[in-house]
């Protein structure tokens, strides 16, 4: 298959009950995590980009965390709310609602630069976690054999759908930015991702089947 253009992306968003968790920052969940001793957070399942960033940021904060599996945000945010999970960094889409009524506090996004409906929200850089941009993202592929100007005639095409001020709207409504780029920009980009997930994989303990 090859990867024709990138089509959307989807960051996630580290999140805390706002009854529960005092912490207001990264840097502070961090201390306060510590000092409890031991902290758990959820996520839609094993291997899901929740669930791997939990534990990339458990590694990197030295903290020791459990992880507890559920079946979706709709089974997740009931855990949270009630206190028996302490944080998630889970998909934005699921928990900007809360996040908005101040049921949640979001203490920074996963995203490269800081999202546009979450505009005083931190990046993870900015938060104080460095080298930690997740997304879940899409890509059109096509068959190998595929002739060079209808990979093209896709890329163009998403080009300008992307640049479409009405579709980014409907897009961020979602939780979501549509993207687009050259099958080269596509390919390079999964290249990059596939590397990553492998380091993350392997700090997480599973085994690929």
């Amino acid at each position: 298959m090859i990867p024709a253009t990138m089509t959307w992306e989807l960051p996630n968003v580290f999140v805390v009950a706002s009854d529960h968790v005092p912490a207001k920052t990264l840097a502070e969940f961090i201390v306060w995590a510590k000092q409890k001793g031991h902290v758990s957070f959820g996520s839609p399942g094993v291997g899901t980009s929740p669930h791997l960033s939990g534990v990339l940021f458990a590694k990197r904060s030295e903290l020791d965390a459990v992880h507890v599996p559920f079946r979706g945000a709709a089974q997740t945010i009931p855990a949270m709310l009630s206190g028996a999970v302490d944080f998630a960094i889970d998909n934005l889409a699921s928990y900007i609602s809360l996040i908005q009524s101040g049921k949640m506090r979001a203490l920074a996004v996963t995203s490269a630069q800081r999202w546009p409906t979450l505009p005083d929200v931190p990046t993870m850089e900015e938060a104080g976690m460095k080298d930690f941009v997740v997304t879940s993202w899409a890509a059109f592929v096509l068959p190998t054999a595929t002739p060079r100007p209808i990979i093209d005639k896709l890329s163009q095409a998403m080009t300008k759908i992307a640049a479409d001020g009405d579709m980014q709207k409907r897009f961020l409504v979602a939780g979501a930015r549509v993207l687009s780029g050259t099958p080269e920009q596509a390919t390079a980009f999964a290249a990059k991702e596939r590397a990553m997930w492998k380091g993350v994989v392997a700090l997480s303990g599973l085994q690929p089947q």
